[in-house]
């Protein structure tokens, strides 16, 4: 089923995910931004897949403990709604690994571009400046303030040790 035919107009990157569930200066913007996809305030579509890889990127990058992450990431998933999306269709797996190179972006980026094109959504939140920057079909916007994105990369900095952040 194409989303188009659904209204979605967006789908979420990890980045977003990962913001709204760990105290930090982004948290509100990225948590109210969650808010509005899965009330469907906001037509956004959240991979359900985002979660396992915000779980990555929490647990061993921003090395916060599993429990607390697994907790606050389950809690939205228990969530109900028509946001999530949990299809991972082999073609679109394909098509991914063949841009991932082309683009020089990471699989996971490459998923998210051709998950969006497969939708008919022509829109990616994400809080990865890099990819806007090799994405010319599609707008990829970060959602999160600029100001309030560096009171997290300093906060980062600041709180969590080794972390491989701007």
């Amino acid at each position: 089923m194409r989303s188009t035919k659904l209204g979605f107009e967006a789908l979420v990157d990890v980045g977003i995910i990962v913001l709204a569930h760990f105290r930090n200066p982004a948290r509100k913007h990225a948590a109210q931004l969650l808010l509005d996809a899965l009330t469907l305030k906001k037509r956004i579509l959240i991979p359900v897949s985002t979660y396992l890889g915000a779980y990555v990127v929490m647990t061993r990058y921003l090395k916060l403990r599993s429990s607390h992450v697994a907790k606050a990431l389950l809690k939205t998933l228990s969530i109900e709604s028509p946001a999530f999306y949990g299809n991972l269709p082999k073609a679109v797996a394909e098509k991914a690994i063949a841009s991932a190179s082309e683009l020089s972006v990471s699989s996971w980026d490459s998923y998210l571009i051709e998950l969006a094109k497969e939708l008919g959504i022509n829109k990616i939140y994400t809080v990865d400046e890099e990819l806007s920057k090799k994405v010319k079909d599609m707008e990829v916007e970060n959602p999160i303030p600029r100001n309030v994105m560096e009171e997290y990369h300093q906060y980062i900095r600041v709180h969590i040790r080794h972390a491989k952040f701007p």
